[in-house]
């Protein structure tokens, strides 16, 4: 069964491929029938529960988002976030999709055998690192599903749109892109999507890493402490993170006419509930959404370099709204202030992306995706003896560049020291002198013995920064490939002596 999979911040969605139709799957939990599964874990008497097995008490430890305690850590890297458990990130994450499997197979809607082969298309954040993507197709195939491709979260949600508007994409229509605007429970993503012919290309991303709906229910949770006169350190973490989830479900149940939002609290406070008005919770919120706004603006002053005019409406299909918070009556609110009519609220917003990804792992669709490096990646190398730090920017942003296919890059040289020293890292933006600038994601450092003598020694550390006899006459090959998943492969070749290693990004040992 080919099915679209948006594990997402705060919940995860599943569209199935079902001859032309794409239904989004619900699932059978403790409250009934969902249409996603939450992204929580905990520790209940000594066992790791996850998702729709997690009971959301007030005694009771609570991680609610898997996602976001993963993001950014290499995956063998502790998760410290689970009292009473000790699991990697890649762990962690397996272990949930896991359950996302086994939900599927024995409570969900769709007629799953046990043994039937489950093919998934899924999504990151249009900026997500390397190490995320690494890290997210990894705990996929481990957790038993079969990997059918990667796309960016707002490239998915052009798909939903193109399928909802492929009447008003004719040769001769005169929309030329989508604007995604793609909220999420914790990360923001804005894309410009081409729609010509109907190959998806990215034209322009922006991302803001750490803004999503768990910022809203910060706010509101702050406003509830406000008037309670309590603070986040005299109340404790653990019924810190339960007023958050109560005051997820209080944020999500307003409307644009709510003048007020009203928040369970009992079993956590001596009240059984507290009442914010909207007024107060909309003018807190509106900086965070101002920020989104202003990374929209950024990728439409780009279009001009694709022969765009931003400024052109009848350029624009539409400023297309997906993602479980743009739901939020200040987003929607703001956003048509600024766009007006071309601002379209998906059919369906929290499942947009998975719908999204459903038709594109759909051979019938003839939908044709292109992701392209949305993020520069680079390696610091060792100077003269190790004094001086020089920056080599290998594979660079190639949003709307044509070539579409693996991005292979090589680098020959001759080294200066025993042992190689080579510290990768991605950015988002490189400085007029090719330095990294704006959000820098840090990667593991990979030492190369450089010196033959070397060559089968595991400790490497104690030689580097010194000189060997014969280093300058080793002809040293570093060659990099840039997946259309976004993985990154490293192989590394003394080829004057015949011995290399290799890498994937994001695996702590070499190949």
């Amino acid at each position: 069964m080919r099915l679209g999979i948006d594990f997402g911040t705060t919940r995860t969605v599943v569209a199935a491929v079902r001859g032309g139709r794409y239904p989004v799957a619900s699932f059978q939990t403790a409250d009934g029938f969902t249409e996603y599964l939450p992204g929580w874990a905990a520790f209940e008497e000594g066992q790791l529960q996850l998702g729709a097995d997690v009971a959301v008490l007030p005694g009771i430890p609570l991680v609610r988002s898997v996602k976001a305690t993963i993001t950014g850590a290499a995956p063998d890297e502790t998760v410290a976030a689970l009292p009473g458990g000790r699991y990697s990130a890649l762990e962690l994450l397996t272990r949930y999709l896991v359950h996302v499997r086994q939900m599927l197979i024995d409570r969900s809607n769709l007629d799953i055998d046990p043994g039937e082969e489950l093919e998934a298309m899924i999504a990151v954040p249009a900026h997500a690192s390397t190490r995320q993507r690494y890290l997210t197709i990894e705990a996929f195939s481990r957790a038993g599903f079969t990997v059918a491709g990667l796309v960016n979260e707002p490239t998915a949600g052009a798909i939903e749109y193109a399928r909802h508007t492929l009447g008003a994409l004719s040769p001769r229509s005169q929309k030329r892109y989508v604007v995604v605007y793609d909220l999420g429970g914790g990360t923001f993503d804005t894309a410009a999507v081409s729609l010509v012919d109907r190959h998806f290309d990215l034209l322009g991303s922006e991302g803001i890493a750490r803004l999503g709906g768990n910022n809203f229910d910060e706010v509101l949770a702050d406003l509830v402490l406000e008037e309670l006169g309590r603070s986040q350190e005299e109340v404790g973490e653990r019924t810190y993170a339960h007023l958050l989830e109560r005051c997820r479900l209080a944020k999500e149940s307003l409307n644009p006419s709510s003048r007020r939002v009203l928040v369970d609290v009992a079993e956590l406070f001596p009240v059984d509930q507290v009442v914010v008005n909207t007024s107060e919770l909309y003018q807190r919120t509106t900086p965070l959404i101002e920020r989104t706004l202003g990374a929209v603006q950024s990728i439409l002053g780009a279009l001009v370099e694709h022969g765009i005019d931003p400024e052109n409406p009848r350029e624009m299909g539409a400023v297309y709204l997906v993602g479980g918070s743009v739901q939020f009556p200040a987003v929607q609110r703001l956003l048509r202030t600024r766009f007006g009519r071309k601002v379209q609220l998906a059919p369906q917003p929290h499942a947009a992306t998975a719908i999204g990804l459903a038709i594109a792992a759909d051979p019938n669709a003839e939908i044709f995706v292109r992701e392209v490096p949305t993020r520069h990646f680079g390696v610091w190398r060792e100077g003269d003896l190790g004094r001086e730090k020089i920056f080599d920017p290998i594979i660079e942003k190639r949003i709307g560049d044509e070539p579409q296919g693996p991005v292979r890059v090589e680098r020959v040289y001759h080294p200066a020291h025993a042992v190689g020293r080579l510290r990768f890292v991605e950015c988002t933006a490189l400085g007029e002198d090719g330095q990294p600038q704006g959000e820098v994601t840090p990667w593991e450092t990979i030492l190369f013995p450089y010196d033959p003598a070397l060559a089968d020694r595991a400790d490497l550390e104690p030689f580097c920064g010194g000189r060997g006899p014969s280093e300058l006459q080793e002809e040293i090959v570093e060659t990099y490939e840039y997946t259309p998943s976004g993985l990154i492969r490293i192989a590394i070749e003394n080829r004057t002596r015949g011995y290399r290693r290799e890498y994937v990004l994001g695996s702590s040992a070499h190949l």
